[in-house]
């Protein structure tokens, strides 16, 4: 009797002692103490529930939720729903959440269904460059769940592209539906959307694609993903239906006030069965945190090729010189950019900072030099005011990019959030001023 009294006292001092810990958020070591003390009692239900918190407070939560399954109890079962909550599972834990009158169940049950009311986004976004070229593009977007894992949204909208230097015009529109599917024990969300555009030239395309995302981790992920999208980002697209069938591989990892990093590597195949390739990366370390403001610094690559240029001659026109005429040359991409042998890096200067009321601005510096070839044409003079043949050839140029951007987003009422950026670009063959807008009401 005085053994089994001491095992008794032994295993109570073990469980408090592992509570204490696991109160000191010392949740490895109170992990081990609890099975300890399964291993003395596999029937201790206070050892058992301790452990499941632990291991929910650890992310571990396919064994936490079996072991709160395998306990009797409203705190058990509130346990059991908190696991699938936090693994992303809102389906199942508002189902369960709901036959809870707990105080932490109705306020999580609450927090499910504001987050599964869907929301409504006006946005227009605009871009002005030298090539010379102007477009804008406005939408609104619905969104809806039909349940709290399943979020469907309907885009609607036009653009407006505008060749100045030709004087042309188009307005167009274009819809496309989108799926959101989580599947939270897997760790996999899958987009896919479906829709139509009308192009420039009249003719209307489908649109849309599909992408597999999972997560390895909190911060994490991999993604594979399949599309087929408009090319309207020349003035020489004006003219036709430029589009791109694209596939893509990536990985990514982000965390607020943490490190960030991605690569990615594609294949694009155009609307024209040219064909090329890409590899591209980054990675932001963070320089300066604090409560409010976080500094990152970092770097940018980026390998692309073309199978054939779409560069090719617009004018030609001359100067004369004496008994000799100069010839000036000016051609452009015809409806796509086509780098060839282009590679590129940058050094990045990254900043974020949360303002009172919920507000946020970002703002965001890059740097760089790169490397492509380049077509030109000749011959360079001549004796006749224009050339009687013209010729091509390729040679290799060095440039230097740069991109600074801003934006900032913040709440002008109850359910209304703005966000507003605007950037400058300047790469190899155009420099760009762009401004992007929107209005979010989350209902």
């Amino acid at each position: 009797m005085g053994l089994a009294w001491c095992a008794v006292l032994w295993l109570a001092q073990l469980i408090e002692e592992a509570q204490r810990l696991a109160s000191q958020k010392h949740f490895a070591t109170a992990e081990k103490l609890y099975r300890q003390a399964l291993r003395t009692d596999p029937q201790s239900r206070e050892a058992k529930f301790g452990l499941a918190q632990v291991l929910l407070w650890e992310g571990h939560y396919v064994e936490a939720r079996r072991l709160f399954q395998s306990l009797k109890g409203a705190d058990a079962a509130e346990g059991g729903a908190t696991a699938a909550y936090w693994q992303g599972d809102y389906r199942t834990a508002a189902r369960e959440f709901a036959a809870i009158n707990r105080p932490f169940a109705r306020s999580s049950l609450a927090e499910i269904r504001s987050a599964s009311a869907g929301d409504f986004r006006f946005g227009i976004e605009g871009v002005d460059d030298n090539q010379p070229y102007r477009a804008w593009r406005s939408s609104v977007t619905v969104s809806s769940f039909s349940d709290p894992l399943t979020r469907w949204d309907v885009t609607a909208g036009g653009y407006r592209l505008n060749n100045l230097d030709r004087r042309i015009v188009r307005t167009e529109p274009f819809v496309i539906a989108t799926n959101t599917l989580v599947l939270p024990w897997q760790r996999l969300t899958i987009v896919a959307s479906g829709g139509a555009l009308r192009y420039p030239d009249g003719k209307t395309g489908s649109i849309g694609g599909l992408t597999l995302s999972r997560k390895l981790s909190s911060n994490s992920s991999q993604t594979i993903s399949a599309d087929h999208r408009e090319l309207l980002t020349n003035a020489t697209a004006i003219d036709t239906h430029a589009s791109v069938t694209r596939f893509v591989a990536g990985w990514s990892r982000y965390a607020p006030h943490s490190w960030l990093a991605g690569i990615e590597s594609g294949v694009n195949r155009y609307f024209d069965h040219n064909r090329g390739n890409y590899i591209q990366g980054y990675a932001l370390w963070p320089i300066f945190r604090r409560e409010r403001t976080t500094i990152w610094t970092g770097a940018s690559a980026a390998l692309r090729q073309t199978d054939e240029t779409r560069f090719e001659l617009d004018s030609v026109s001359s100067t004369r010189t004496g008994s000799f005429f100069s010839y000036s040359y000016r051609g452009s991409y015809r409806g796509y950019w086509t780098p060839r042998d282009f590679s590129e890096a940058r050094a990045i200067i990254s900043i974020a900072h949360t303002m009172q009321r919920d507000a946020e601005l970002k703002a965001q510096i890059e740097d760089g030099v790169g490397r492509d070839e380049a077509r030109a044409f000749g011959p360079a003079s001549g004796l006749s005011p224009l050339p009687s043949s013209i010729f091509k050839f390729d040679f290799h140029r060095t440039f230097h990019p740069y991109r600074l951007s801003a934006g900032v987003s913040l709440p002008i009422a109850t359910a209304y959030r703005l966000e507003c950026g605007i950037e400058r670009s300047v790469t190899v063959f155009y420099a760009a001023n762009a401004f992007r807008a929107s209005l979010v009401r989350r209902r």
